[in-house]
């Protein structure tokens, strides 16, 4: 019987999803309209007192780049839920949300100094997809992946091509700003996914009982499968 060329793709796991659809709806519905002013980070920032900005300027995109969705949507199915089921849900949107917060929050410093950064609104899941990425790249270090099925890649290898992909094209087209927040985003995650590096995953693996107290040696991806090796 043939198998499905869907078999091998990981499972969207809940809260990536979740994150992408709150992403989803806030740009979708909020942001043509006059109240996206003060929930993206911009001028109000420091203008207005809007401190709550980079709170939720990582869950909306500014209107006219909600192209961006596509590529969140992406990342967090096929990176981001196998961080997740790692990490554990909790700690792993906690871990992304505040790589991202904090991201944003160092822009709205920055027009501290530089009040032309926040002339334009800033918002979006970039920071929170950079985050994901370095996180990935960094557990999953050497194990193989391929991409698409056809090219062999590492795990960071892959997650340096996607940071790549995620940070060069704003600063080709001059907008430096835009890079701040998954520049801050990306260093924290390599900092903080550093230490779970050698930890074991999540509380849904571990020992089981009367298996002599043995956990997994490690995980390796092949086409997107997790498999843990004895």
């Amino acid at each position: 019987m043939p198998t499905s060329p869907f078999a091998n793709l990981p499972r969207f796991r809940p809260g990536s999803f979740w994150l992408l659809v709150a992403a989803t709806a806030a740009s979708a519905f909020v942001s043509d309209l006059p109240l996206a002013r003060v929930l993206l980070l911009g001028a109000p920032f420091l203008g207005e007192t809007a401190l709550w900005q980079p709170l939720t300027a990582p869950l909306l995109f500014p209107d006219g780049q909600l192209a961006g969705l596509i590529g969140t949507a992406l990342l967090q199915w096929l990176v981001g839920s196998q961080v997740e089921a790692r990490l554990g849900t909790a700690r792993y949107l906690g871990f992304v949300l505040g790589a991202a917060i904090l991201g944003y929050l160092v822009l709205g410093l920055l027009g501290l100094a530089v009040p032309a950064v926040l002339a334009v609104p800033h918002g979006g899941t970039t920071p929170v997809d950079v985050a994901a990425v370095v996180a990935f790249g960094v557990v999953f270090a050497r194990q193989p992946l391929a991409l698409f099925g056809v090219l062999p890649l590492t795990s960071r290898s892959f997650a340096g091509l996607a940071v790549a992909f995620l940070l060069v094209p704003p600063l080709l087209r001059g907008a430096w700003p835009d890079v701040v927040p998954g520049l801050v985003a990306g260093c924290l995650a390599l900092v903080v996914a550093r230490r779970w590096q050698n930890r074991p995953a999540s509380g849904k693996v571990g020992p089981r009982k009367g298996g002599g107290g043995k956990r997994p040696r490690h995980l390796r991806i092949v086409d997107g499968r997790e498999q843990y090796l004895n």
